[in-house]
């Protein structure tokens, strides 16, 4: 299933997507209009932050194991740690969102058609 700009009706990828710094938003590349998703926002917003509330436990977790053999670790701020010691979950995670952002998404854009 391949999902279209509501613009300019050229395919986009779940790349353009990973790419997009904002999330459930991207620009495209063929018209260079922002592109919003509506549908699974709401259904994918309360796990994302399930998920950032569990990397944050388990960084705070891994910084009390880690406390009495590299006590510098102390002064990291939490997103340091999450990046050193859970990549590969955060990895996972952001590529799951998308994923599912992309097959179930329903895509507007608030520039008109001329």
């Amino acid at each position: 299933m391949s999902q279209l700009c509501p613009i300019c009706e050229k395919p986009f990828t779940e790349e353009d997507l990973y790419d997009a710094k904002i999330p459930f938003s991207f620009k495209c590349r063929g018209c260079q209009s922002r592109v919003y998703e509506v549908k699974t926002s709401l259904f994918l917003l309360l796990p994302a932050l399930g998920f950032t509330g569990l990397l944050i436990v388990l960084s705070e977790q891994i910084r009390g194991w880690l406390l009495p053999f590299l006590p510098f670790i102390e002064n990291w701020p939490i997103a340091i740690v999450t990046i050193v010691f859970l990549f590969p979950i955060y990895y996972f995670g952001e590529n799951t969102l998308v994923k599912l952002t992309y097959k179930h998404g329903k895509f507007f854009s608030r520039k008109r058609v001329a």
